[in-house]
């Protein structure tokens, strides 16, 4: 478990964003932070690497286009983000709503179409890079895949290989969030989309790479049917399936955090990898 952290003071956000707030109080974060609100305001203080400048900045762009999201407070040296504790910590205004749940797959799917119809964004293109395989490899002998090591490594392998071949294959890249699930999207009282929350892995990347979310769902096809999907790539919608469980998998392993997320996130997902892009493959081109 994280150990428990002190919020930036009200002082401390005034000098470092020109605002005020009020007592900032533990609010429910995440697994890469932590998080704190006045009811007014929401600090978000990541544990380890914060979003970029670049990943902050689209918030503003997103909101000017109609899509609901909070808009990151500038610093007022210019940035994004502000130290504390030998952390950063970025500044949102709060929005109040529930976490969104499966039974709000489709208002997801309807706003990640309108998010990819947006095509005049600015942002890099994604790499087809993944940190997990080095990670578990160095791990494989981790007490925790104690018995599943073939397993993993079999994954880590079919990873590589899928890869290679998404890396020929040239698609459409379109803005992707890359984790829009339903723990980064808040629900107004009016069962509404209110917020689509943590932009910092936004990059220009196959649509694919954030159309996986519907295979992690109950019911896939009405994911992809409310989105409008069609002619998906199987390379890529592979590719991204299959890298989220090992991701899932490697981050437990690498910050020795969640032993059961081993089983929940990583290994139960990948070994529905097969079935779910099953249920896909209608959507997909031949």
């Amino acid at each position: 478990m994280w150990s428990e952290v002190r919020p930036p003071t009200s002082a401390q956000v005034g000098a470092d964003f020109g605002v005020e707030v009020g007592e900032l109080r533990a609010h429910p974060g995440g697994f890469e932070a932590d998080a704190f609100s006045d009811g007014r305001w929401f600090v978000k203080l990541w544990r380890g690497q914060p979003d970029s400048d670049a990943g902050l900045a689209l918030t503003a762009e997103l909101a000017s286009r109609g899509i609901p999201v909070p808009t990151a407070q500038r610093a007022l040296d210019g940035s994004y983000t502000a130290g504390h504790l030998g952390r950063r910590y970025a500044v949102f205004p709060y929005v109040d709503g529930r976490q969104a749940t499966a039974a709000d797959a489709e208002a997801i799917a309807r706003a990640m179409r309108a998010v990819h119809d947006l095509t005049d964004l600015v942002l890099p293109r994604a790499e087809l890079h993944e940190w997990c395989l080095e990670a578990l490899r160095d791990r494989q002998d981790h007490p925790w895949l104690a018995g599943r090591r073939d397993e993993v490594l079999a994954n880590v392998d079919r990873l590589e290989a899928v890869m290679e071949r998404a890396r020929a294959i040239d698609v459409p890249h379109v803005v992707c969030h890359h984790d829009l699930f339903p723990h980064n999207v808040l629900i107004d009282r009016d069962g509404r989309i209110a917020a689509l929350l943590d932009w910092g892995t936004a990059r220009l990347a196959p649509r694919e790479h954030d159309l996986f979310v519907a295979l992690c769902e109950p019911n896939t096809v009405r994911f992809l049917q409310s989105y409008g999907a069609e002619q998906l790539d199987p390379t890529h919608l592979e590719y991204a399936r299959l890298a989220r469980s090992l991701r899932d998998l490697a981050v437990r392993l690498r910050d020795e955090v969640d032993l059961e997320g081993i089983n929940t996130w990583g290994l139960t997902g990948l070994r529905r990898v097969d079935a779910d892009l099953a249920t896909a493959r209608p959507f997909c081109a031949t």
